[in-house]
C-alpha cells in the first residue's frame, strides 16, 4: 500500500537532539578547529521543519553566528517560529574551502539524521554560500536540502579578491600620493588576514574581463605594484564549478548593489565626487580606517566599480564600470549565479539593465534590491538615500517588503511548496475502464 508524502512525513519519530548549546563569548574567541552544529534552544524539533543557518566571513566569532537579527524576526512570526526549528553551522572562515566544503556536508548529513531525515531549509550569507553551494554540488547532499537561500553569496567569486587587480585599479584611477600608499598598504595588510578570500574566491572571469597587464610598479614607497596577467587573476576553480549542473531551482539568490557616484549622470558625478569630497572624507574614508563595516563596504563599492577591465569587456556593457552594480563585497552578476555563459554575453553594468537579466537566470527565485550593502541582508541596515520597505526589482509586483520580510516571505513559500507536494502526494490518479469486445 502507497503511504502519500503527508504521511510519510507524519509517520517520522520526533526527535530530541542532543547538540552541544551555542559557545559562551569567551569561548567564541577560538576558532574552531572542525565545523559544529548547533541549536539555538533546546525545545524538541518536534513537528517542525529543520531551518540550517550557514555564517559568512569571521561569523564564527559572533554571537547567533551574526543571525540575530534574523532570528529575531522569525521567532516573531508566528507562522515561521511554529513551522521551523533554528540550527546553526559554525566553521572556520581562514581555511581553505577544500577543507571547509566536506565540513558542511558532515554537518548537513548530520542535521538531515537528527531530524528523522526531514528536508532541510538552508540560508547563508556570503561565502558561507560557497561554501554551501559547493556541498549543494554533492547530488546526496542536495537531496536533503529543500530550500537555498542566499544572500549576497559571491557564487563567481569578486574582482575584490583578485589582489594584483585591485591594486592595479588603485595605481590607475588614484592620483594623490598619499591615498594610493593608503589604499594599497590597507588591502594588503587585509588580505593578508584574510589570505583565504584571494586562494578560493577571486573573480572567475567568466566575461574575459581581466586585463593582460603585466608588471606595475609604482614610484613611491609602498604604493601600489603587482603583476596583473589573466592566467594569474582569474579563478578556473570557480569557474568550473559553476558550470557543474545542479538542481539551481531550489536556489533563491539575494542580489543587492550601492549607489555610487559611477551610476549617475556625468553632471551628478561631478558634484557627488568634488564638491561633496569634504563630506565624503569625513562619512566616508574617516570611519572607514577606524574599520566601521558599512563605510568600509561603500569604500570597497566604489574599488569594485572602477576596477580597470579588459577592452572587450567595456565595449559589451558600454562602460568603464564593468561592476558598478555591487554591494560592496559581490557583484550583482555573481550574487545571482548567473550562468558561464550569461554573464560572458549579457551585460549588467547599468541599472537599466537590472530588468532585462530576469529573463536570464535559471535559479528558483532570483530578487535584486536596491541600494543595499553586503550586511543589509543580515542587519537591515538603510544606506544614505535607501529606503527600509524594499522592492525587489525583478518582482516588482510583489510590493515592498522590509528586508527581514523578504526573507520571511520566501521561507513561507518554502512551507507551500512543501505542502503542494503533499497535497499532490495524496491526489489519487483517475480510475480508467478499458472495454474489451
Amino acid at each position: 500500500m502507497l503511504t502519500s508524502s503527508a504521511e510519510k512525513f507524519e509517520a517520522q519519530s520526533i526527535v530530541q537532539t542532543t547538540l552541544p548549546p551555542i559557545p559562551p563569548r569567551k569561548e567564541l574567541r577560538k576558532e574552531p578547529e572542525v565545523a559544529a552544529l548547533y541549536e539555538y534552544d533546546t525545545v524538541p524539533l518536534g513537528d517542525r521543519q529543520p531551518l540550517l543557518m550557514v555564517h559568512g566571513l569571521h561569523g564564527e566569532f559572533h554571537p547567533n553566528f551574526r543571525w540575530t537579527k534574523v532570528v529575531n524576526h522569525i521567532k516573531q512570526d508566528p507562522q515561521l517560529d511554529k513551522q521551523f526549528k533554528i540550527y546553526f553551522a559554525r566553521y572556520s572562515t581562514s581555511d581553505k574551502l577544500q577543507k571547509t566544503v566536506p565540513e558542511l556536508r558532515n554537518v548537513i548529513a548530520k542535521l538531515y539524521a537528527l531530524s528523522g531525515n526531514r528536508p532541510i531549509t538552508m540560508m547563508a550569507l556570503s561565502m558561507g554560500g560557497n561554501v554551501a553551494y559547493e556541498a549543494f554540488l554533492d547530488k546526496d547532499t542536495e537531496e536533503k536540502i529543500k530550500k537555498f537561500l542566499a544572500f549576497g553569496v559571491p557564487f563567481h567569486g569578486s574582482p575584490l579578491f583578485s589582489t594584483d587587480w585591485l591594486q592595479y585599479g588603485v595605481y590607475k584611477n588614484i592620483c594623490f600620493p598619499w591615498t594610493r600608499i593608503d589604499h594599497s598598504i590597507a588591502y594588503r595588510v587585509y588580505f593578508k588576514r584574510n589570505a583565504v578570500l584571494m586562494t578560493d574566491l577571486r573573480w572567475d572571469n567568466a566575461d574575459t574581463s581581466v586585463p593582460e597587464i603585466g608588471t606595475f610598479r609604482s614610484r613611491l614607497p609602498f604604493g601600489p605594484s603587482g603583476t596583473l596577467t589573466v592566467a594569474g587573476a582569474e579563478n578556473r576553480r570557480l569557474l568550473s564549478l559553476n558550470a557543474q549542473p545542479t538542481n539551481k531551482k531550489k536556489i533563491v539568490a539575494y542580489g543587492g548593489y550601492l549607489l555610487n557616484p559611477y551610476l549617475m549622470p556625468k553632471a551628478e558625478r561631478f558634484i557627488e565626487s568634488k564638491i561633496m569630497a569634504p563630506y565624503t572624507f569625513i562619512t566616508l574614508k574617516v570611519p572607514s580606517h577606524f574599520a566601521a563595516e558599512h563605510p568600509v563596504l561603500k569604500m570597497l563599492n566604489r574599488e569594485i566599480t572602477t576596477v580597470v577591465c579588459s577592452p572587450s569587456a567595456n565595449e559589451k556593457t558600454k562602460t568603464k564600470y564593468v561592476y558598478g552594480l555591487n554591494d560592496g563585497i559581490t557583484p550583482l552578476q555573481s550574487a545571482l549565479c548567473l550562468p558561464n555563459s550569461v554573464i560572458a554575453s549579457v551585460p549588467l553594468a547599468r541599472e537599466s539593465d537590472v530588468a532585462a537579466i530576469k529573463t536570464h537566470t535559471d535559479v528558483g527565485t532570483a530578487r535584486v534590491f536596491r541600494n543595499i550593502d553586503h550586511l543589509t541582508f543580515i542587519d537591515g541596515y538603510k544606506p544614505l538615500r535607501g529606503t527600509k520597505n524594499l522592492k525587489d526589482q525583478l518582482n516588482p509586483a510583489e510590493g515592498t517588503h522590509t528586508i527581514f520580510d523578504w526573507i520571511g516571505l520566501d521561507l513561507k513559500r518554502s512551507l507551500e511548496d512543501q505542502s503542494k507536494l503533499a497535497t499532490d502526494g495524496d491526489a489519487k490518479p483517475a480510475s480508467s475502464k478499458t472495454e474489451t469486445d
